[in-house]
């Protein structure tokens, strides 16, 4: 498709989408990370003032609780300093970018550079040769020295190791294209860690084309979606039950309303790959996590096998429901493991979804790591008498603290949430997955037309908190880890600024994780802004 690159429109969401990654990077950087010191303060304040006022704290004895509040303190003041070794201010001049070249790399450098980015610290790169070659004409007919590269933005980010503050991946294509491939570009930014600490992801796709069944496409990620993450048309059709009895027909809703859908697909699905998909790979590719905390390579490997091939016996409705996946009579609760499920059983082995989910790192596929995963966050569902195949994947390592831990405070439903523990299970992921998680109120939405082509743009603001991850010990010390409740509530303050800034994008990210709700108190959430549409001022 050929594109024209001096778009007045193409400039117009050039400036925004740009303008709004600096922005969000040097002088709103603060507000960018997913948790502030100041929220950290109230909420962990608010937390202690509940937890204060219980009688069941007030029964404890009295040094163990002055001792609570001196190691509370102590720990936060602690907590305080590694938060700013983590979180540091950063310049415009300090702002390293890549973007996409194309025959006209100059509409972008005048764009960053006039925004503040100093040339050296950006990067072009272009695939097709004589693309390349014209970019690199035009370059030095104007006298600007940058680096770009003739290459695969893929390998590039497979294979070399820089690290950028800024990516702008103009794809021009459908987030699912066979030529482009838009998934492996994705899947090895997140994978290579190729944005840091806190970075911004541009994001320009082309509407749907007429290659793929579209409502096939996304009723699969919307249909085992809870219905808080899914387009307002979604209402229309009913809940999980209706969604998987009428599938065919809510195919057909989607593509009557396919402009919504991808839309929200495209905010909700990057999200998700950066900050649940990808680090659930991570953390099960890991042979050495294999080894301590699940299965050995080949039992893993064979239980895998077990749960996707197994077939419920039941002569009666009580044997159905004891026997029958529970994966599949509570699918919004395995929401990734059953996205992975319908589209192996639904769409060809071709399909770009098939391809993706059966990337192969140290021999386990992401579709291996989202049944592994999924399944470990149900760990509260291993003993309630259904068919979970949670210990299926789970080591005796894991499964013996898995079963010692608890947050001190969940059976005194202090808490808007009880906290379970799915948390636990999560903060072991980010541990070793190195999530990256998208700030709601940071993103920005835009959509225009190129020609007779719409084009979706979106500003992602990641941060990879480690201001909570790298708090942590490995799995091994955590039972004495959690023996300080100070501990405990440190992370409980991070869990919920973190959720409460992402909610909007993905709900499952730390479910049961809010200290307080998010309505009606001075807590709130962050706020996702709807697509602007660039054309209607025009």
């Amino acid at each position: 498709m050929d594109y024209q690159y001096n778009q007045e429109i193409k400039n117009k969401s050039r400036e925004k989408l740009i303008k709004h990654a600096i922005k969000s990077l040097t002088t709103k950087r603060k507000q960018s990370f997913l948790l502030t010191k100041e929220h950290f303060s109230k909420i962990t304040d608010h937390f202690n003032s509940l937890l204060f006022s219980t009688k069941e704290w007030n029964e404890l004895d009295f040094e163990f609780r002055n001792q609570y509040n001196w190691l509370f303190w102590g720990g936060k003041e602690s907590w305080s300093k590694f938060y700013d070794s983590n979180c540091k201010p950063k310049s415009v001049n300090d702002l390293k970018v890549l973007y996409l070249s194309g025959p006209e790399p100059y509409n972008d450098i005048d764009v960053l550079c006039s925004n503040g980015i100093r040339l050296e610290n950006i990067w072009a790169i272009e695939s097709d040769k004589a693309t390349y070659e014209k970019a690199v004409k035009s370059l030095v007919n104007a006298g600007i020295q940058i680096k770009i590269h003739r290459g695969n933005l893929s390998e590039f980010f497979e294979l070399t190791n820089h690290e950028f503050d800024i990516i702008y991946f103009d794809a021009c294509s459908p987030i699912l294209s066979p030529q482009q491939s838009p998934l492996e570009t994705l899947k090895q930014i997140f994978l290579n860690k190729r944005l840091s600490g806190l970075s911004a992801l541009i994001t320009n796709f082309a509407e749907p084309g007429d290659n793929y069944n579209w409502g096939e496409i996304l009723a699969a990620w919307f249909g085992t979606r809870d219905s808080l993450d899914n387009p307002a048309s979604d209402d229309e059709f009913g809940g999980i039950a209706e969604k998987t009895e009428f599938y065919k027909e809510y195919c057909q809703l989607i593509n009557s309303h396919l402009p919504e859908y991808y839309d929200k697909f495209i905010t909700s699905f990057i999200p998700t790959l950066g900050s649940e998909i990808i680090p659930m790979w991570q953390l099960t590719s890991l042979g050495s996590v294999q080894s301590n905390h699940l299965l050995n390579e080949q039992l893993l490997s064979k239980e895998l096998k077990s749960i996707r091939s197994y077939e419920c016996q039941a002569d009666t409705t009580n044997d159905f429901i004891r026997n029958v996946q529970h994966f599949l009579l509570a699918i919004d609760a395995y929401p990734l493991l059953n996205w992975a499920r319908i589209i192996r059983e639904t769409f060809p082995k071709n399909h770009p979804l098939n391809i993706f989910l059966n990337s192969n790192r140290r021999k386990i596929t992401i579709e291996d790591a989202l049944y592994i995963g999924s399944l470990l966050k149900r760990f509260e569902e291993a003993q309630t008498g259904f068919k979970t195949f949670i210990y299926n994947v789970c080591g005796d390592k894991l499964k013996e603290t898995m079963m010692a831990l608890d947050f001190f405070d969940r059976h005194m439903r202090i808490t808007c949430d009880t906290p379970m523990k799915n948390l636990l299970v999560e903060l072991l992921i980010g541990l070793y997955g190195y999530p990256y998680i998208a700030h709601a109120g940071k993103n920005l939405s835009l959509k225009y037309k190129a020609k007779e082509t719409s084009m979706y743009s979106n500003v992602f603001i990641f941060d990879q908190c480690r201001y909570l991850y790298d708090f942590m010990p490995t799995l091994d010390l955590w039972e004495s880890f959690f023996q300080n409740l100070a501990n405990q509530t440190i992370i409980r303050g991070c869990i919920d600024g973190i959720r409460r800034n992402h909610f909007q994008l993905n709900t499952s990210l730390f479910k049961w994780g809010f200290i307080e709700g998010v309505y009606g108190n001075e807590f709130g959430q962050a706020m996702l802004s709807d697509r602007v549409n660039l054309n209607d001022d025009i």
